[in-house]
């Protein structure tokens, strides 16, 4: 017994320098790339180039943003293994406008039109995990909409204790026997537009779950009518 503790105790230390050095490299990591992705935009705006140089440079923009997020997602996913997070009353309005904020590129590149309510249900979470559900599921109904993109956000009281948010975006849709599967690790439902590595959607559900809510999405698998994709939080009855 005292041998296994001794064991268990040396494999949680090492644990915990893994952690710390994954940590210092991912936060390296995302400084070169955030650099590159930053150097590039102000050639690409200030500095005249030939038409294929122009490729060239959206390829490595591209390929830099692709990299920063396929870190955030990583550094989320470790995060999400850590202890309990305490629940506090959400702003919604502002989290979704920070979201918004970090697609900036993505929405003035696709031109994407989107529409959020005026107001929002009061309900409780974590806001900087609440605001990487947003960013996924607006970034896909960017990604994947029609031309231009339409992605309108809403919620609705669901019960007493929960409330649902969602996303419609004007895309392809998605088949029915394909929505058991799109919240799985590594599964894309777009092979050919989708940008990643499959990450964010299992993320999402890893949140919502961690949250003490559900995912879930609706679709005809239509052209033009899109997919809605939703989660919930618990609902935070307002005081009389």
């Amino acid at each position: 017994m005292v041998e296994l503790r001794r064991l268990n105790s040396h494999l949680q230390a090492r644990n915990e320098e893994l952690e710390a050095f994954a940590h210092t490299v991912a936060h390296q990591l995302k400084n070169s790339s955030s650099l590159v992705t930053m150097f590039g935009y102000i050639l690409k705006e200030y500095v005249p180039l030939p038409e294929a140089m122009q490729l060239y440079l959206d390829g490595i923009i591209q390929s830099s943003r692709k990299m920063n997020n396929i870190i955030n997602e990583l550094q989320l996913l470790a995060g999400l293994r850590k202890g309990a997070i305490k629940l506090n009353p959400l702003n919604m309005g502002e989290i979704v406008a920070e979201a918004r904020q970090r697609l900036i590129y993505n929405i003035e590149e696709r031109q994407a039109q989107i529409i959020v309510p005026d107001e929002w249900p009061a309900a409780w979470g974590y806001g900087p995990w609440v605001e990487e559900i947003w960013v996924n599921y607006i970034g896909n109904a960017i990604k994947y909409g029609g031309e231009p993109p339409r992605v309108e956000l809403g919620a609705t009281i669901q019960s007493a204790e929960f409330v649902r948010f969602w996303v419609r975006d004007n895309g392809p849709g998605l088949l029915p026997e394909k929505q058991d599967q799109i919240f799985k690790p590594f599964i894309r439902y777009n092979q050919i537009k989708l940008e990643g590595y499959g990450l964010g959607l299992s993320i999402v559900q890893h949140i919502v779950t961690k949250l003490g809510g559900q995912v879930g999405v609706e679709s005809q698998g239509l052209p033009g009518q899109g997919s809605i994709f939703m989660f919930t939080l618990p609902y935070e009855l307002e005081e009389p």
